[in-house]
């Protein structure tokens, strides 16, 4: 049986911020595409490989749910694209064709032959005018994103990333302000360090570690000795707790925040 986790539950907290209840015009409806096999695909791709923004997103309205699915959607079609394509070139190719299409959605009235997530894209962005910005900065970071050698790295790479995504679900939620904002790149780099030090065990079988180089160095760590035999030492337990400690600090953060009708009033 699965479990909340604290991480979930403050997202789900921090995602049920106010919104207004809004209405969708007779000209909306005409421009949405998405079919209802879209949404599915999304869903599925969600809670196959993102189970807490899953659980998470059933705490937004229909709306803003199916927007939040193309998102991480997205995010995942992202994130597997050098797991399905071995050639550079063909890399290359596929976040050239992914960038292209969504940017298309907002300078392109052309839908058809659109893939499932990038017509729910293109029916939440007609919907809750998300900006372009977001999703751009999630697409190149995916793309361009490079060996994290400091903590300082791995804390961007979260806001240019998770926060992007979180960002983007407030705008479907009618959520702007600085607050909100300020509290999406907080959780953004909580997400990101949690998950990161989550996969580890995963990571060393397949001779990767992700912790940043700085704190690898400070704390007297030799990763080939961790693919080798990964052991929980205490420089090991030092280093995670140093990393963790970052991403609780943020959350801590977030909690301390005003943001103006929030559910917690």
């Amino acid at each position: 049986m699965r479990k909340f986790t604290p991480l979930a539950l403050r997202l789900c907290t921090a995602h049920r911020s106010a919104f207004s209840v809004r209405t969708i015009t007779s000209t909306q409806s005409k421009a949405l595409v998405s079919t209802r096999d879209d949404i599915e695909y999304c869903r599925r791709l969600v809670h196959k490989h993102d189970y807490e923004t899953y659980l998470s997103s059933l705490f937004s309205p229909r709306y803003a749910r199916e927007a939040l699915w193309g998102l991480r959607a997205l995010n995942i079609e992202l994130l597997t694209i050098p797991t399905h394509t071995r050639t550079p070139s063909a890399i290359s190719m596929r976040y050239a064709f992914w960038h292209n299409t969504i940017m298309g959605l907002y300078t392109q009235p052309q839908t058809q032959n659109l893939p499932p997530v990038a017509r729910v894209l293109h029916d939440a962005i007609q919907r809750s005018k998300i900006s372009r910005t977001w999703l751009r900065r999630l697409i190149s970071e995916r793309q361009t994103s490079t060996a994290i050698n400091t903590l300082d790295d791995l804390q961007k790479h979260g806001e240019r990333t998770i926060a992007c995504l979180i960002h983007a679900h407030l705008e479907s939620l009618n959520v702007r302000n600085m607050h909100a904002d300020n509290a999406a790149r907080a959780i953004g780099v909580s997400s990101t360090i949690s998950h990161m030090l989550r996969s580890m065990p995963e990571q060393l079988a397949h001779g990767r570690c992700d912790l940043p180089r700085d704190i690898l160095a400070k704390h007297n760590i030799n990763v080939q000795e961790l693919y080798k035999a990964p052991k929980n030492t205490p420089e090991l337990q030092n280093a995670v707790y140093e990393v963790a400690t970052t991403a609780y600090t943020k959350l801590c953060g977030v909690a301390e925040l005003h943001i103006p009708n929030s559910p917690r009033q």
